[in-house]
């Protein structure tokens, strides 16, 4: 133990071991049922693209108990079905959003792998769950934009921690224990996002990384092996080594049981893409109609946004594959304004080769005249996704638009119907729509006492 002395390691332990079912609010239980929703029905829909095939060939999981959704009756160890899961939930830049990254992906398979190998109820399911979440967004909250605007993706570097955290708490560690697994899961850090730049499909997998890497850290604090004390705020600890911060005593607040849940605040995705396109995305909707007349498109950013879709990356105006496309906003500015959507189907079909980009294509020609520029003054004034666009036209005249967040944001949420258009997209095609519906209105009862097996039974086809 440290003595006396509250270091901001020590009150993440203390978090993780203290929260208990009883400080879950309604929002907090609203948006949980929410999340949970999004990410079974992303799990089931990109369980069968290529890359998720090709991870599910590669893994030849262990026997379990825990379900693999897609693969019928198999069941598997609780740490290989979430490396599955979280993989698929990551699968297709569909799943939820916070800040710079995407707990959901991470959080949802692994409670619920862990659970039904354990045989336990939603009550203990739901609190790891959450303890977990909070976890994940409460120690990127102090390295974010930073550790993206470095070269790396927020998911792999945070979602380690925080399903360190919520398996210490499905295993009942005690705070020592619970310490040692969170300090374990620094050693697991990593994912570069050049991904971003020239492709690979190595990202859909980050987040069954990040999963098996947290699992396996708290099994291995359970079998005795021990972490530095200094992980977060250490010279070579995690703000230091991946974003160049020093971060003390004043993160511990975020750790302190009178500190809400963050987890209302999160968002979720209504494009097949990065999240920082959507608000452009939804600023060329506004000149759709006048596509044709287009001369040029100027497209201010924040400094985050062109780390992540714009010149840092080198084939944004020669996208050769689906990563690149998913990571180039002139490619996404131009789907929009075009027609060819920005969703599920659209970029399935750009998959399936049905969607032509290539050279004098209209959307190559429409995408080569976005010019990007950085912004300081939105970096300033904005620490959240925004487009700042200005449209010229042929006829000499010009738009401005301006668009603050996207469809799915707080400020923009779904609403029921339009969320459960995404749902019915991804589900109804591999499991029906009645068994869909006998899910959604699963996860919206959430009885505490219902096993979690009885839930994860109907992520599987025929169920």
């Amino acid at each position: 133990m440290d003595g006396d002395t509250l270091t901001l390691e020590r009150a993440v332990a203390k978090f993780v071991v203290n929260f208990s079912y009883e400080d879950i609010d309604d929002a907090t239980l609203a948006a949980l049922k929410m999340l949970t929703r999004d990410q079974f029905a992303i799990q089931i829909g990109a369980s069968q693209l290529p890359w998720s095939q090709k991870a599910r060939a590669f893994r030849d999981p262990r026997p379990g108990k825990a379900t693999i959704v897609g693969d019928g009756e198999t069941k598997a160890a609780a740490v290989d079905a979430a490396y599955l899961n979280a993989t698929y939930g990551h699968g297709f830049e569909y799943d939820d959003f916070f800040g710079n990254a995407h707990p959901g992906c991470a959080v949802v398979p692994a409670a619920f792998a862990m659970g039904e190998e354990m045989g336990a109820d939603l009550k203990t399911v739901i609190t790891a769950l959450v303890v977990g979440y909070e976890t994940y967004v409460r120690i990127g909250k102090w390295g974010s934009p930073a550790v993206l605007n470095e070269g790396w993706q927020p998911h792999a570097i945070w979602g380690g921690f925080g399903i360190a955290a919520l398996a210490a708490k499905m295993y009942g560690l005690d705070e020592e224990e619970t310490f040692h697994a969170l300090a374990i899961a620094l050693s697991h850090a990593s994912g570069p996002t050049e991904y971003a730049s020239s492709g690979g499909s190595i990202k859909r997998v980050h987040a069954g990384i990040c999963v098996r890497n947290g699992i396996e850290s708290a099994e291995l604090a359970r079998a005795g092996i021990t972490g530095p004390r200094n992980f977060l705020t250490g010279n070579r600890g995690l703000y230091k080594m991946f974003c160049d911060k020093t971060v003390g005593d004043e993160a511990i607040a975020d750790f302190l049981p009178e500190t809400p849940n963050f987890m209302p605040g999160l968002s979720y995705k209504a494009y097949c893409c990065c999240a920082c396109t959507f608000s452009y995305i939804e600023a060329m909707e506004h000149v759709r109609d006048r596509a044709g007349e287009i001369e040029r498109i100027d497209a201010k950013v924040q400094t985050m946004v062109n780390s992540i879709v714009g010149t840092r990356n080198v084939n944004i105006y020669t996208p050769r594959n689906i990563e690149e496309v998913q990571y180039s906003l002139p490619a996404q500015m131009a789907l929009s304004v075009l027609g060819k959507g920005n969703g599920f189907t659209a970029h399935k079909a750009i998959l399936d080769g049905e969607i032509d980009l290539g050279p004098g294509s209209e959307v190559r020609d429409m995408l080569e005249k976005v010019k990007i520029e950085i912004s300081p003054e939105l970096d300033a004034s904005y620490p959240y996704f925004v487009a700042d666009v200005t449209v010229h036209f042929k006829d000499g005249t010009s738009q401005h638009i301006f668009e603050e967040q996207s469809k799915g944001s707080p400020k923009k949420p779904f609403t029921p119907e339009e969320h459960m258009t995404k749902l019915d997209d991804l589900t109804v095609a591999f499991i029906g729509k009645d068994q869909a519906d006998r899910l959604w209105a699963m996860v919206e009862e959430m009885k505490p006492d219902r096993p979690a097996s009885e839930v994860t039974a109907l992520l599987l086809a025929g169920a």
